[in-house]
């Protein structure tokens, strides 16, 4: 979606909170937080319109730890519903759980336009469906009561001690008994749990170790391979911009890469950094001796380079992988430094706005800014620290942004060795099943030009688990409100879903099991491919292929395999 209004965008997209994430570029949190795509966060707009007054932030009385049965503390957790459509519990229509994640807190936006649920949204009238749209522990303290703990004067190690995806699950089963009570819901009434990027991973997670509450989750864009040092994704970025269906090209890639390199050679001179200094308008060459500040410049990119976050159809200047490679394969830019130097200039308007808001938010306080939330759960259970090391196919400066550039915030911070955060990481794997989860009922779907598929399930790990790659999508485009300017392959992804969402509460029937991946290109493309081949499966959610355990298409994403390897 375009972002018809930069400033309320940005005020929404770019909460505190990130600012205490590890010492980073400040391009980093503009990359994972403008991939939320949508402008209308904070409004009720277009789809819900019917729901007036905006429904009301409502609580129930989650335990502080579910692991300890001796500690009876407990606290108010805030939920959304959107009951408009809702035919009743005797109908049998389904309910729809939008997971919560490590944004800012829900506003009523989420049961009408929900970035990682719209999709589920959009099938509320034709299914009859409840929705739920419930708060994270920690991320949806709208207040103190709203939170684990009252306040954050303890140390990190235990005021964060009830923060964890294992606790955020178990909130998860805690609702699923309240909702049933209070709605008076029967087992008629299949749960179906929606989420993207990590609540898409605990949507996923969600049936996998409570299969007995929910029938089915659709777990978007979700890095379920937790890994400490997750080089894949600048590697990712690299290929991206490779994507002709979004405006990039080999030589757009080869040129961003070819360019940070350079300026990484420049360092190493006086008459270089005085270049640099001079071009980029920083604060003098000498500054640019200092290792810190040449990560800060070039580490991990001179300018905002989207890939997880692309929007083909924004306007803004610079703010997409087809704006920026039509000035990085300009010939008239000079070389491709000064190329680099015009992709920053073009973006230096929207990009000082974003910074700006992000600094006023943070000296305004509130609540949800005492403690680095996501910091704590990089470090005691996903890593996923994005690094640029020599020799790898990042498209930055080559060996600025390094592991334990990152890692020691987690020492720094929590009092959390490098050696416990890789034990941690290694647990979560094991405990969730990693890349391979025994489950049923689960679509995987990932988009092309999103990092975050590196970790993702992009091989259906069971007969029953599908997934889905979309051709040219980011980090899960299709859960964002539904536009015109949407791209085809995101378009048929959400018809595709629509489909099969109705079969979510149907009785199961044998008509026999499948395994499979689908490549969604175009209406066109999908019907011959894969709609000709297929017959709709009621035991297996929203698989498409019968009886053999042929794959579908993958060849897209073997060949973007092959490109990162080398």
């Amino acid at each position: 979606a375009p972002l018809t209004n930069t400033m309320a965008a940005l005020a929404v997209l770019l909460p505190a909170a990130v600012l205490s994430i590890a010492p980073r570029g400040k391009y980093y949190h503009l990359q994972q937080y403008l991939s939320s795509r949508s402008a209308l966060q904070g409004e009720l707009l277009g789809k819900g319109e019917e729901s007036s007054p905006p429904p009301s932030l409502r609580f129930f009385t989650q335990r502080q730890d579910h692991f300890d049965g001796s500690n009876p503390t407990t606290w108010q957790q805030a939920y959304y519903v959107n009951d408009t459509f809702w035919k009743g519990p005797e109908s049998n229509a389904p309910v729809f759980l939008c997971v919560g994640g490590e944004g800012p807190p829900l506003t009523p936006a989420v049961v009408v336009n929900s970035v990682h649920c719209s999709n589920a949204v959009d099938w509320l009238q034709e299914t009859g469906a409840l929705f739920f749209a419930v708060e994270h522990r920690y991320y949806g303290c709208h207040n103190t009561s709203a939170c684990p703990v009252q306040d954050f004067k303890d140390p990190p190690t235990k005021s964060l001690h009830y923060l964890s995806s294992r606790q955020a699950l178990a909130d998860l089963a805690q609702f699923h008994s309240f909702a049933t009570k209070e709605y008076s819901l029967s087992s008629s009434n299949k749960w179906v749990s929606f989420g993207g990027s990590y609540p898409g991973m605990l949507a996923g997670w969600f049936r996998v170790k409570f299969p007995h509450l929910v029938h089915a989750a659709v777990a978007s864009s979700a890095p379920v391979h937790p890994k400490v040092e997750m080089s894949e994704y600048n590697d990712w970025v690299r290929y991206a911009y490779t994507v002709e269906s979004v405006g990039g090209s080999e030589a757009c890639s080869q040129n961003i890469a070819d360019g940070h390199a350079t300026i990484g050679t420049l360092f190493g001179s006086d008459e270089g950094r005085t270049r640099l200094a001079s071009l980029f308008q920083l604060p003098s060459a000498d500054w640019l001796k200092e290792r810190a500040n040449q990560r800060d410049f070039a580490g991990e990119g001179v300018a905002y380079f989207p890939s997880q976050g692309n929007d083909p159809a924004c306007t803004m200047a610079a703010c997409n992988i087809e704006r920026i490679c039509a000035i990085m394969t300009d010939d008239k830019q000079g070389d491709n430094v000064s190329r680099l130097q015009r992709v920053r200039a073009s973006q230096s308007e929207w990009v000082e706005a974003a910074q700006k808001q992000m600094h006023k938010e943070a000296s305004s306080g509130g609540y949800r800014d005492f403690a680095d939330y996501w910091g704590w759960q990089t470090c005691t259970e996903f890593g996923f620290y994005q690094t640029c090391d020599v020799g790898s196919k990042c498209p930055y400066t080559q060996g600025l942004d390094l592991l334990n550039d990152q890692i020691k915030m987690c020492q720094e911070s929590f009092n959390i060795s490098a050696e416990t955060v890789a034990a941690n990481v290694e647990f979560s794997n094991v405990y969730y099943g990693s890349l391979a989860p025994v489950a049923s009922r689960i679509l995987w779907p990932n988009g092309e030009v999103d990092p975050w598929s590196t970790l993702s399930i992009l091989k259906s790990p069971s007969e029953q688990q599908p997934t889905l790659w979309v051709k040219g999508a980011s980090h899960h485009a299709w859960t964002h409100e539904t536009l015109p300017s949407d791209q085809p392959s995101v378009e048929e992804v959400e018809i595709m879903l629509d489909n099969d969402i109705s079969t979510f509460s149907v009785e199961e029937r044998t008509h026999g099991s499948c395994g499979c991946a689908l490549v969604l290109d175009s209406p066109s493309e999908y019907v011959v491919r894969a709609c000709a081949r297929a017959v709709s499966q009621l035991q297996v959610l929203m698989c498409l292929c019968v009886g053999t355990h042929q794959t579908l298409g993958t060849s897209s994403y073997q060949e973007a395999s092959d490109y990162v390897a080398g």
